[in-house]
């Protein structure tokens, strides 16, 4: 059995649920155990994710909480990501594995060969929730579930020089979770992150700021039901910075979304200008069909050949060794090259 030491920084719906996961791993006789430390700027948020069980132990800063840990999952606010990696840096032991929940994998992965040795290594993560979660839009700590990762998928990109032992590690975390793992290239990422994640988000803020800036506001903000919530909850849930900086780090792919949805748009204007109730049925009969296929599809859960793992992996050993293997397992246990 190997023991791993597990540094959380920013705690959130996501990475306290992964807390929340490996400890139910560890309760049902997984082989190996983990000791979580987090880290949060929020009080409350260390205090509720103590109280939750899903962190041992909790640090106010982020240089302290990474001291000693052989797995840092990295989920602060977007816009304090890069100070967080300069904090750390003088922090982190050799063979340390980040990974990395940042909305777009390509600046991250620019920060970490700024503030990473060659002897620390980072991949990039994705969360994809169980479906039972689909509709569900809250991201308070109080929300957590064991179960939020079950059923589903977690995105792994790595760059092209990360060691094989750091993406090994991330699989295997990844698995423990509940997930499948799957391997996208960055860019592709960060394209098709635009499309699903920031279009909605972009849409919601601008659909605020209009209507925010409408004579009838006074009237309007009284009419508002969850649908209108749900769009424009990234308005309350992320900081100001951090939507300003996921858009901004992402507008050459974000432009091209919206150039498409722009036309699209133009498209349900014309109908409903010309009166074509024919046409505009016929686009909603074909969504609907279309969204029934996909809601089906999701809750199956039944993700494709793409969510296999690395070559080669041989858990055979202890986890440090069986999944990371001979020289990144050896400085994590804190071995000598001499002396093996």
């Amino acid at each position: 059995m190997a023991d791993l030491t597990i540094a959380i920084l920013g705690l959130n719906r996501r990475t306290v649920s992964m807390g929340l996961s490996l400890k139910r791993y560890m309760k049902k006789g997984g082989r190996h155990s983990f000791e979580i430390v987090g880290y949060d700027p929020d009080a409350n948020n260390l205090k509720q994710a103590k109280k939750m069980g899903a962190v041992d132990n909790t640090e106010n800063h982020p240089d302290t909480a990474v001291n000693n840990a052989d797995l840092v999952v990295m989920g602060v606010s977007y816009e304090e990501t890069e100070h967080v990696y300069r904090t750390i840096r003088g922090s982190l032991r050799d063979g340390a594995v980040i990974v990395d929940l940042s909305p777009l994998k390509q600046p991250s992965l620019e920060w970490s060969q700024s503030y990473l040795t060659s002897e620390q290594h980072l991949v990039g993560m994705t969360t994809i929730l169980n479906p039972l979660y689909i509709f569900d839009t809250k991201e308070n700590v109080e929300e957590a579930e064991e179960d939020l990762f079950d059923n589903s998928a977690i995105l792994l990109t790595p760059s092209a020089s990360c060691a094989k032992e750091a993406v090994d590690l991330a699989f295997n975390f990844a698995s423990i979770l509940g997930s499948k793992p799957r391997f996208l290239d960055p860019v592709e990422h960060d394209m098709l992150l635009a499309q699903t994640v920031q279009l909605p988000r972009l849409l919601g803020t601008a659909l605020f700021h209009d209507l925010s800036n409408q004579a009838n506001w006074d009237d309007l903000k009284w009419l508002t039901n969850p649908d209108f919530g749900a769009l424009t909850r990234p308005l309350f849930d992320t900081h100001p910075d951090g939507l300003r900086d996921e858009f901004f780090k992402n507008r050459e792919a974000l432009v091209r979304v919206l150039d498409g949805y722009i036309a699209t748009l133009t498209q349900f204007r014309d109908v409903l200008n010309e009166n074509d109730k024919v046409a505009l049925e016929a686009t909603i009969v074909d969504s609907a069909e279309t969204y029934e296929n996909w809601i089906n599809s999701r809750y199956k859960a039944d993700w494709d050949a793409a969510a296999q793992g690395p070559d080669n992996i041989k858990p055979t050993g202890g986890m440090l060794q069986g999944i990371l293997g001979g020289k990144l397992a050896d400085k994590l246990m804190g071995k000598d090259d001499d002396k093996k």
